[in-house]
């Protein structure tokens, strides 16, 4: 069916219903953020300047203190690395607000830097011509009312108009820390209904978005989701699951009352290696190129979306070593300035084939190498070891993505952790016409490591060699590619 006659099919149907439709018809509203596809969230507020991640509503205000506050640098620098859309956290967990708000004192007015930086963002975006998604918690560990949901609900009504009525078109709106109160207790109609009567086309989640079948309440892990999970949150527009990643054959139904409805899943990652949401004082690495290339990839396929933090720091501007991975990243993949269409990655031929390896544990199996989850993995019981993989028909490739399976080293200071990988040394081999050939010899993998070869090979079967490891090597994906042959970044909708 053309494009056109899908809209006009999602046109009618959107103006007839205040929430997402059902059937498997998106609104106007929803294609959009598929076609946005890639968005950067701006995590910045007292947890910046306080070296925390979650604080609780008792530090002071006038701790916030940016010394060269620049929200200008940081929307161009979002344009110049081809995100289409900006997602900025107003209010978190702590309750200070990034605006001037009318109905608290926790906010920028009562610092030393009154800037309204919800109001210099918007204007940015406006100027660079992206778009502009909003955070707030729901949960408020400042305000007084909070434990009274009556008067909190209207407290947050009243923040919430002033956000949508005075910054102009706002796309997303991104609610966070349901799970704090019962579900019931936030009575989500009325508020989606409030927030629809302010911005009719604006989208609205809630993070956590899935529950497990038999208990609403329950999350439900995005490598687990099957069609007609139920909504743990009603109604919303599309899911999160901040920071899983869902699966490659991400189901799309799923369930309210007894009707299927069909919800893009919007990605999370943090551009930091320490996965910190909030900046440091600390200079932190960046992730590495090949990482980002293929969480890109998976994040944007299959009508889904991804969304990358890059935080500005302790003096409100975003870091020279992160800016430079992130344009890193857009020359890669094309896009940098937002010039091109998002591209799709090479499609993975591995995926779901018999496969076989010297050793594995009972909880993560060779199969978990190559099944459509980023968050298995297989692992081995010995430090040398090796996976087989075995093609029904001879394959041609010349790229080779191997992941890395981290095991999570906790720093003590409440919120940081360090990805530890054990692999040192490994080996790929091809095997065709009866023999084994070896065409890559490596050192340690990390969190990905891409393999681009310069000629064509053609195997029935591929093996990963590990030849060193200082603990268990563990894979949670490998992908093996022709790059003239293409993934898909959409899906064939039930329309």
């Amino acid at each position: 069916m053309p494009k056109l006659t899908l809209i006009l099919i999602a046109l009618f149907i959107g103006l007839n219903s205040p929430a997402q439709t059902p059937k498997g018809v998106m609104t106007p509203s929803q294609l959009s953020q598929v076609e946005r596809g890639y968005g950067m969230f701006i995590h910045f507020g007292l947890n910046t300047f306080n070296e925390t991640e979650w604080s609780n509503g008792t530090l002071p205000a006038n701790s916030y203190k940016p010394t060269n506050l620049d929200c200008d640098q940081w929307v161009k620098f979002a344009k110049d690395a081809g995100f289409r859309y900006v997602i900025l956290v107003t209010k978190h967990h702590d309750g200070f607000c990034l605006w001037n708000s009318k109905y608290t004192d926790y906010d920028v007015a009562a610092t030393s830097v009154p800037t309204d930086v919800v109001g210099e963002v918007a204007k940015a975006c406006k100027k660079y011509g992206l778009k502009l998604g909003l955070y707030y918690s729901l949960w408020d560990r400042h305000e007084p009312s909070y434990k009274n949901t009556p008067a909190y609900l209207d407290y947050m009504k009243k923040q919430l108009t002033e956000l949508l009525t005075q910054y102009g078109e706002i796309c997303e709106l991104w609610f966070d820390g349901g799970w704090n109160k019962k579900d019931a207790e936030w009575n989500l109609p009325d508020v989606y209904n409030h927030v629809k009567s302010l911005q009719k086309n604006i989208l609205l989640t809630v993070n956590h978005s899935i529950g497990k079948p038999e208990n609403h309440s329950a999350i439900r892990q995005p490598k687990d989701y099957a069609k007609g999970d139920p909504i743990r949150y009603y109604p919303i527009d599309f899911r999160i699951k901040d920071p899983n990643f869902a699966r490659w054959d991400d189901p799309k139904y799923y369930d309210w009352k007894g009707q299927l409805y069909y919800l893009s899943f919007e990605h999370t990652i943090c551009l930091s290696d320490r996965w910190n949401w909030f900046q440091k004082k600390q200079v932190l690495a960046a992730r590495p190129l090949d990482e980002l290339e293929e969480l890109f990839y998976w994040g944007t396929a299959n009508d889904n979306i991804l969304i990358v933090n890059v935080p500005p720091d302790l003096t409100g501007r975003i870091r020279t070593n992160e800016q430079i991975r992130m344009l890193e990243l857009a020359d890669r993949l094309g896009i940098r300035s937002g010039v091109s269409k998002l591209p799709s990655g090479p499609k993975n031929l591995a995926f779901n084939l018999p496969i076989k390896a010297s050793s594995e544990t009972e909880k993560e199996p060779a199969q978990q190498a190559i099944d459509f989850s980023l968050e298995t993995a297989w692992t081995a019981t010995d430090t040398l070891a090796n996976l087989e993989i075995s093609f029904p028909n001879p394959i041609v490739f010349n790229r080779v993505s191997l992941l890395e399976n981290a095991f999570m080293k906790d720093l003590g200071d409440g919120f940081s952790s360090i990805r530890i990988f054990n692999i040192q040394e490994f080996e790929l081999q091809s095997y065709a016409n009866g023999q084994w050939n070896s065409f890559y010899t490596g050192e340690n993998i990390g969190a990905c490591k891409t393999i681009q070869l310069p000629i064509n090979i053609k195997a029935e079967k591929i093996k990963l060699v590990i030849r060193k490891a200082s603990g268990p090597p563990s894979i949670s994906h490998i992908a093996v590619a022709d790059i003239a042959t293409k993934g898909i970044r959409k899906v064939k909708n039930n329309w």
